[in-house]
């Protein structure tokens, strides 16, 4: 550990000057450390069918115990990149989880000092960390220091909010795992107020919306065309497209506030989801279902805009597709597709 820890400290702070490349040592040396932290802290550690399982359902990724890897990279902004990234030099363009198979649990990769009070582990370590020149080498296109090619290295030991940053890392590490494995609702609530990203990702990007409760959360912090269409399906990594009614079971079971809220952006949507990349059938079923899905939930409070959805598709070819699929096992769609499909004004495709 104080091998690893010397080399983090040497270099300072990651930023996108900094050469130091953090690997698969970096990570295994913070593991038994934050395995220690969620033992401490009250974590229940899964078993190993209900950790897959719930991998599975709520990252969509399956876990084989049986690979060579001890660990499975989830990418955040792009699920389907399985790359390992074992730190970001810029967080901007990064941000993801690995999962510890075997250990059954969910951690990000921090560098030591991000975890441990390391110069109190290590007493003599300050003497090495403060023997280090003030400047270093740059990576190509860094910005050069006093033009000389080096940059002003970032010191550990020179930030200020490191107990803060400290205590909020092994906060949200204990948080995500208590939440997803544990179903701790007050890990929820901690994480709605101090982890929103995470949330948010877990139902925008894998599409996990069989808690109610978090996208509720999300869906009201959503309701605009940049980021509601998101929500209305996911497009898995063998390019499958998932609709989410549940969505519109949320918005059916909410309170009268949050309804009216909810009618009131669906009266004003006036384009139909934006579904990139897929074909003609792929599109007309997500269109079916958003149509059928808001109807009924207009009609459940107001009939008088019940016609806003389904005249947005009255071209031929939409019935075509629809009745070719049988209006996919729907017992009432078409019914409502062909009482409503003439009764609004639709936009011209």
């Amino acid at each position: 550990m104080e091998e690893i820890l010397k080399n983090q400290l040497q270099y300072g702070r990651p930023n996108e000057n900094n050469p130091y490349a953090f690997s698969s040592s970096d990570l295994a040396m913070i593991l038994p450390i934050t395995k220690a932290e969620l033992k401490s802290k009250g974590f229940k550690f899964p078993s190993n069918d209900e950790f897959i399982t719930k991998i599975k359902m709520v990252f969509g990724r399956t876990i084989d115990l049986k690979s060579e890897s001890k660990y499975m990279y989830i990418n955040f902004w792009d699920k389907c990149d399985k790359t390992f990234i074992y730190y970001p030099n810029n967080i901007s363009d990064y941000f993801g989880i690995f999962v510890i198979k075997h250990d059954n649990y969910i951690t990000d990769s921090y560098a030591l000092p991000q975890i441990i009070d390391y110069q109190k582990m290590f007493p003599d370590i300050i003497n090495y960390e403060n023997s280090l020149p003030k400047t270093m080498k740059s990576l190509d296109g860094g910005e050069p220091f006093e033009g000389n090619g080096e940059v002003i290295r970032n010191f550990w030991k020179d930030e200020k909010n490191l107990v803060k940053q400290r205590y909020e890392n092994l906060e949200t590490l204990l948080n995500r795992n208590k939440y997803l494995f544990n179903d701790n609702k007050a890990s929820l609530v901690w994480l709605k107020f101090h982890d929103d990203f995470f949330l948010d990702r877990l139902v925008k990007v894998f599409g996990y919306v069989q808690d109610k409760d978090l996208l509720k959360w999300v869906l009201d912090r959503n309701l605009n065309d940049d980021e509601f269409d998101k929500l209305l399906f996911t497009k898995t990594c063998d390019y499958k497209y998932i609709f989410h009614k549940e969505i519109f079971e949320v918005m059916t079971k909410a309170d009268n506030k949050s309804k009216e809220n909810y009618l009131l952006y669906l009266r004003g949507k006036t384009e139909l989801p934006k579904v990139e990349d897929a074909n003609f059938s792929d599109k007309a079923k997500i269109y079916a279902l958003y149509c059928y899905y808001a109807t009924k939930f207009t009609q459940s409070i107001d009939q008088g805009y019940v016609y806003n959805f389904f005249p947005k598709l009255n071209e031929k070819k939409y019935e075509d597709e629809f009745r070719k699929n049988n209006y996919y096992n729907i017992p009432d769609l078409k019914k409502m597709f062909e009482d409503t499909k003439n009764g609004g004004i639709g936009l011209p495709m």
